[in-house]
């Protein structure tokens, strides 16, 4: 079993106007304009997500080697940009990722310094709510969460101008006068929120010589609807994780996503797996569910069997926020050394590990 950490490291480049209402001497007053369109030029957007780790390795204070992340769908980020300590009520704002390009919906006063917190990717019925309680600590309430699902949730952990001396544990940007153009850049280094699993799939050897199993769908249930987390941030100067405690509530019944989906049947090889990711609430590692369709052909290319259905209730996962683990699936029939013919044209999916 495989069970490893991934960091993602954002740099976020923004071309902004610069409104001179946003200027304030009040430092409690609040310098962020929002709207329900984006605001200012185009942002460019640029992430890195590093590889995975083994998890008992420690826990890196900066991400190296990273690789380009971009977005492969419409996609937002909540993101809250305070101006002061003294916001008693901060508001979440956001960034588009729309037609190739990111979207700012607000703007910010230049020459100030801001402290950053917030997650990404936002979706469906997300929203959250931040508290500072003191300078140096926030909590971040995200409510809405699907319980599974296709997307890599991920928590601020860092924030700095430049990435030279990008740390998790320091949230404070500043965007200084000089900058001629109006141009900006945030440099952002976010962490799970969720656990993932790797479903490795292939056809069992011996199987793969009489039948031809083409994949269609495969559907990830939880026992549960709707995830509310808790996450509470501290600054250090260290650069440790921010990242002091999760607390994750579940509620509602169930709720299912569709992981894998091809229309006309993907084939499923005998040595190369075909490789199936999904993220899912750390709490629910033990009540996981994979349903997978699949259409059956015979040597020469004969549909024998099509939409049957293979339902694993999964082993407990035993996976914290920020581990993927590697789940091995065969596609083999009930009674292998038997090979009668009902048998071969019904098989069934089992997990090898």
């Amino acid at each position: 079993m495989s069970i490893k950490n991934k960091y993602i490291g954002i740099l976020l480049t923004a071309t902004m106007m610069l409104l001179s209402a946003c200027s304030s001497d009040d430092p409690e007053a609040q310098t962020v304009t929002t709207g329900e369109e984006p605001v200012g030029k185009v942002v460019q957007l640029v992430s890195y997500a590093s590889p995975f780790t083994d998890k008992e390795l420690s826990h890196r204070a900066a991400p190296a080697g990273f690789s380009a992340y971009t977005p492969d769908k419409t996609t937002s980020m909540g993101i809250y940009m305070l101006l002061s300590e003294g916001w008693t009520t901060p508001k979440e704002e956001k960034i588009i990722y729309n037609n190739n390009k990111w979207h700012a919906f607000f703007e910010v006063t230049a020459d100030k310094t801001y402290t950053v917190y917030g997650y990404m990717p936002k979706t469906g019925e997300m929203s959250s709510t931040l508290v500072k309680s003191t300078a140096d600590a926030a909590t971040l309430t995200i409510t809405g969460i699907k319980p599974v699902t296709t997307d890599d949730i991920c928590i601020i952990t860092g924030a700095k101008d430049t990435d030279e001396g990008l740390k998790e544990g320091q949230f404070s940007w500043y965007w200084p006068i000089s900058a001629g153009d109006e141009n900006y850049k945030i440099h952002l280094l976010m962490d799970h929120l969720y656990a993932a699993a790797l479903f490795s799939l292939k056809t069992d050897t011996e199987y793969a010589l009489l039948r031809t199993i083409k994949l269609k769908t495969m559907t990830l249930s939880a026992n549960k609807g709707s995830v509310n987390a808790t996450i509470s941030l501290t600054h250090n100067e260290t650069g440790a994780s921010p990242i002091s405690n999760v607390t994750y509530t579940a509620s509602g019944t169930s709720d299912a996503v569709v992981i894998f989906n091809s229309d006309e049947g993907t084939a499923l090889d005998k040595s190369v797996p075909l490789p199936v990711n999904a993220c899912f609430a750390p709490t629910l590692s033990a009540n996981l569910t994979l349903v997978s369709t699949y259409d059956v052909y015979d040597s020469k290319g004969n549909l024998i069997r099509q939409n049957c259905t293979a339902t694993n209730k999964l082993p407990n996962l035993e996976a914290n926020r920020g581990q993927r683990v590697q789940v091995n699936l065969t596609v083999t029939p009930t009674y292998l050394y038997v090979l009668s013919d009902p048998d071969l044209d019904n098989p069934t999916i089992k997990i090898d590990n």
